[in-house]
């Protein structure tokens, strides 16, 4: 609850102290420009007591309990918000393309999204259980100052987001960019944030109209706040949903990564080969020569997973054969990585032998 200023509650305290009446008070304060709710909070800062003196009332105030409950919360929840927004931009994505677009780089985003709604949705149901169990001991706990200030700070961030979002719109639409695809993403934006808005908005708001101290009860929670936690609630357990589905099985992707190790290491034995031949006039004799050689670079020559060295042979003055075992058929083109595009080392599941030709650098 909301606290007035320390000279008027210490002018309200003079006033009880000499007998004069609170509706005699609240006139006064009235005549003096201030508002009711303000006149109302200095008065109930003080209990009805049959003391000559006025018994002042507990505050609510925050604990590092309530300050590290509130952090962690606010914290799950907005990292909860942008993974629940990577998801849709993702979908989105998928739904209506454009050619620029690279699925490699797309999935990295995915990854981080799963991995934090696992992480970040049970710490934030964990903590606002705790919260909430609080509350219901105490209902005006809730409103602790810390809280009131992180509210009033997600308001601030939700609506600098739900400004800027609106004034995209605008400048694409002027500019004739507004397509589908953006509006869908502005309208994601635009959504999340004014849930997250609504929420903390209608806290304040209910803090705002309570004006009594230890004891009174806070208003009834309006009905829609079900419908939006439920949404909220709903909204990431199917983006994750969506997310590991898109994903797919952790162990196939572990396969595919070590496919990609694989070719990359051809790739780069390719150019150490052709780096020897330009400098010695001559294919290596086999590719520890590559690393004997002080001239030439070489990364990995052996199978991350099993150590086997990859099989090099010449076959003639300027050709040779790598050889490399994959756990998993090279993807399509569309979703391999942008350096292995060409499909040179495209390879199916098993040993694969790829013939190489030295280039003549001579020729144009």
């Amino acid at each position: 609850m909301a606290a007035a200023p320390d000279h008027l509650i210490a002018f309200v305290r003079e006033c009880l102290t000499t007998g004069i009446s609170r509706h005699e008070i609240a006139r006064a304060l009235a005549a003096a420009g201030w508002s009711d709710r303000e006149a109302a909070l200095a008065l109930d800062s003080f209990a009805e007591s049959p003391l000559p003196l006025p018994v002042p009332r507990k505050r609510v105030s925050s604990s590092p309990r309530d300050a590290f409950l509130h952090l962690i919360a606010l914290a799950a929840l907005y990292n909860t918000a942008f993974a629940v927004g990577s998801v849709l931009f993702f979908l989105i994505d998928r739904w209506l393309p454009l050619p620029i677009d690279k699925d490699h780089f797309r999935m990295g985003a995915l990854r981080w999204a799963a991995a934090t709604l696992l992480v970040s949705v049970p710490i934030l149901a964990i903590v606002q259980r705790a919260i909430d169990r609080d509350a219901a001991r105490n209902p005006i706990a809730r409103l602790t100052p810390v809280y009131r200030f992180l509210a009033y700070l997600t308001l601030l961030v939700t609506t600098l987001v739900m400004a800027g979002d609106l004034v995209c719109v605008l400048i694409n639409f002027l500019r004739g960019d507004a397509t589908l695809r953006f509006l869908l993403k502005a309208l994601t934006v635009l959504t999340i944030a004014g849930g997250v808005y609504l929420w903390y908005a209608s806290d304040l708001r209910r803090e705002e109209s309570l004006t009594g101290g230890a004891g009174r009860s806070l208003p009834p929670v309006p009905p829609w706040r079900g419908w939006l936690a439920r949404a909220g609630v709903g909204a990431a357990a199917a983006a994750l949903v969506a997310a590991l589905a898109l994903l797919g099985n952790p162990l196939h992707a572990r396969r595919l990564r070590l496919d990609e190790s694989r070719v990359q290491d051809l790739r780069s034995i390719q150019q150490a080969i052709e780096n020897y031949h330009d400098r010695h006039g001559e294919l290596p004799v086999s590719l520890e020569a590559l690393r004997s050689d002080p001239g030439t670079f070489v990364g990995n020559l052996s199978d991350p997973v099993t150590a086997e060295p990859y099989g090099f042979r010449r076959t003639g003055a300027r050709t040779y054969e790598m050889t490399a075992c994959f756990d998993l058929p090279s993807p399509d083109d569309d979703d391999r990585p942008s350096w292995n595009r060409d499909g040179f080392f495209a390879h199916g599941q098993g040993s694969k032998t790829f013939a190489v030709t030295v280039p003549d650098r001579e020729t144009p």
